[in-house]
């Protein structure tokens, strides 16, 4: 995501006009989610993509009414439809799309410059599309709702209406549309309430944190050497933190029940060590890479210390699904399964 808006952002600059193809929602085994952004210029290049095929073909060919009038103009795709068999398209399930003429404006630009910052920097807000109003009034404009309820862009919103979208879209992890009696609003997190600290940045920790940010964790990676605690070796990560011990490296960090605890250090005292400070925290996800050996005797040891029982059955040891996994990608692959598990879990237990 951070990439395409970084795409409209530079375009906009150039002084080009754009049209966005954002899908508003998805049922069934539609190929992309809510959320989902594709770009299409004037000449019909696009960035991004919202599934391929029918889908796709449809947005592109109705991009130039969107660039002619100037307005926004949504439709759903149904694709267990007749034309979709005819096109060998067999996920099934709906899709509604919304096709927004941007205007290369200094206000538009601004705002979609103060989104990509948001989503580079993990910072709490919301940006918020009006889709229509009930109460007969103008639509509103675009705007990015800041926490405290207030909105910069082209359009602010009144104090009930923000209040109402920011009480309603509180911890989500995806987008989605919020109907109000005032009017429908679509509405996109810039911050993802799950954190991954990644302790140790070695050779599992790589692929594992190219993976968990990918599928919208806000990656932080920690190790006590800069050699491979640093922007080269992990240019995705939002953080990258090099401590000069593993000894108390957890208390300064905001870890709270929307933060994922993975550990992968290089050695078994520092994982004892970590996995003891990590049973301290209200962390929502605990993980530990190793074999059952090793699991077992820091599990022991830790019991030897007075850390209850109760408290290491929140430990997934060994860390990551059992797909049998052995390289440094499987793992990564395995780990990051586990941990997307995970937040399902925990969202829909705090829904």
């Amino acid at each position: 995501m951070r990439n395409l808006i970084e795409t409209l952002c530079q375009l906009l600059e150039t002084g080009e006009d754009l049209v966005v193809a954002t899908i508003l929602s998805s049922s069934g085994s539609a190929p992309r989610t809510a959320g989902t952004k594709m770009i299409i210029r004037a000449n019909c290049d696009i960035f991004g993509t919202i599934g391929g095929g029918l889908i796709e073909a449809r947005a592109q060919q109705t991009a130039p009414e969107v660039y002619a009038s100037r307005h926004s103009q949504s439709y759903v795709f149904d694709m267990t439809g007749a034309q979709a068999a005819s096109m060998d398209m067999i996920c099934g399930g709906e899709v509604e799309v919304l096709l927004e003429h941007i205007q290369a404006s200094p206000d538009n630009l601004t705002l979609f410059q103060a989104w990509y910052k948001a989503l580079h920097s993990g910072t709490e807000c919301l940006l918020v599309t009006p889709l229509k109003r009930t109460d007969g009034q103008q639509l509103l404009q675009r705007c990015l709702l800041q926490a405290d309820t207030t909105s910069d862009g082209p359009g602010a919103l009144p104090p009930e209406i923000a209040e109402a979208l920011w009480l309603q879209s509180k911890n989500i992890l995806y987008p989605l549309i919020v109907n109000l009696p005032e009017g429908s609003f679509y509405i996109e997190p810039c911050f993802v309430p799950a954190t991954l600290y990644l302790f140790g940045a070695g050779h599992v920790c790589r692929p594992t944190a190219e993976l968990a940010t990918m599928v919208g964790f806000n990656t932080v990676v920690l190790d006590d050497r800069a050699e491979f605690a640093n922007r080269e070796r992990f240019p995705q990560a939002r953080e990258i933190l090099v401590v000069s011990s593993y000894d108390d490296c957890m208390q300064d960090l905001a870890i709270d029940r929307y933060s994922y605890l993975v550990i992968v250090s290089r050695g078994h005292r520092h994982d004892q060590d970590l996995l003891r400070q990590a049973l301290r925290t209200d962390a929502g996800y605990i993980g530990m890479i190793g074999s059952r050996g090793k699991r077992d005797k820091i599990y022991n040891n830790l019991l030897a210390e007075g850390i209850g029982q109760q408290a290491i059955d929140r430990v997934f040891s060994p860390i990551g699904i059992p797909i049998k996994a052995e390289t440094p990608e499987e793992i990564a692959v395995s780990i990051v399964g586990e941990l997307i598990q995970s937040r399902a879990h925990n969202q829909a237990q705090h829904d």
